[in-house]
């Protein structure tokens, strides 16, 4: 493993790097470490729907794969066999239906036993209920201590229900360009209990190209109806981010205090 680490440090690379040779000497030991293939600093130079006062998540060491590439592609491919010790974040971009068998098998086989933040991005609203990933996010929840996001998911009801179940443990739960759709009120009070989520963002969830809560305004109150009728989540949260939802932040506020999380900071926008 050692030419692995005196690679990255030569070349000094901000992507990953593996070239045949190195990846032969990784699998004859059946592990890659973060410093085999990993580079330093965010994969992306997006803005994130996090505000300047949250805390940051460390980003010492981390795995950026977008599933459309043939490079990244075959990275995948090639982890089939292998498995990742802990890291800090993973960011799995632009899955759908053409690389889901590829994608699944690194879930389901690479997986690091622990990370604090993971990252999901789908091409194009991929419907959680068709996508045969909520199993595996699912199964792996428990090895993500901080932060996970779902970004461009159709989330249904059901869906919604097990991914706050799965995932009640971490800090910060990130639904960011989903389009959710919720035509009743949930009881999410055995889905959440013991919960720990202090942090939710609903980035753009609202928009009118998603879940359009200015025309639907319904679906958002029993979303928060759905969080309130968990007494831990009354108790854990602290923040909620509904930037770009369209929504008038004086009704979601009052939405709020009627559903006793009047104590929860709000940060909205128009």
């Amino acid at each position: 493993m050692e030419s692995l680490t005196k690679a990255i440090e030569e070349e000094n690379i901000q992507k990953i790097s593996l070239e045949k040779s190195v990846l032969a000497e990784a699998k004859e030991q059946n592990v890659i470490t973060c410093q085999s293939i990993l580079y330093k600093g965010r994969p992306d130079q997006e803005v994130e729907p996090l505000d300047p006062d949250s805390e940051e998540v460390s980003n010492n060491s981390g795995l950026d794969i977008c599933s459309d590439k043939i490079r990244d592609e075959k990275l995948l491919k090639s982890l089939k066999c292998l498995k990742l010790f802990d890291i800090d974040w993973l960011y799995l971009e632009r899955i759908d239906s053409k690389n889901r068998r590829c994608a699944l098998n690194f879930l389901q086989s690479s997986f690091p036993n622990k990370i604090k933040k993971l990252d999901f991005l789908s091409r194009g609203q991929m419907d959680l209920k068709r996508s045969n990933y909520l199993n595996s996010m699912t199964r792996l929840s428990s090895k993500v201590v901080q932060l996970v996001s779902f970004k461009s998911f159709s989330i249904g009801l059901p869906q919604l229900k097990r991914l706050v179940a799965a995932f009640r443990h971490v800090r910060t739960l990130v639904l960011e360009y989903c389009c959710l759709s919720i035509p009743s009120v949930p009881d999410l009070s055995k889905a959440l209990k013991n919960c720990q989520i202090q942090e939710i963002y609903l980035f753009e969830c609202g928009d009118s190209s998603r879940s359009d809560w200015k025309n639907n305004f319904n679906e958002f109150e029993n979303l928060v109806q759905g969080l309130a009728s968990s007494p831990d989540l009354r108790l854990s949260l602290e923040k909620v981010n509904i930037f770009f939802c369209r929504v008038d932040q004086n009704k979601v506020e009052q939405v709020f205090e009627e559903n006793q999380l009047g104590g929860v900071k709000i940060i909205a926008n128009y």
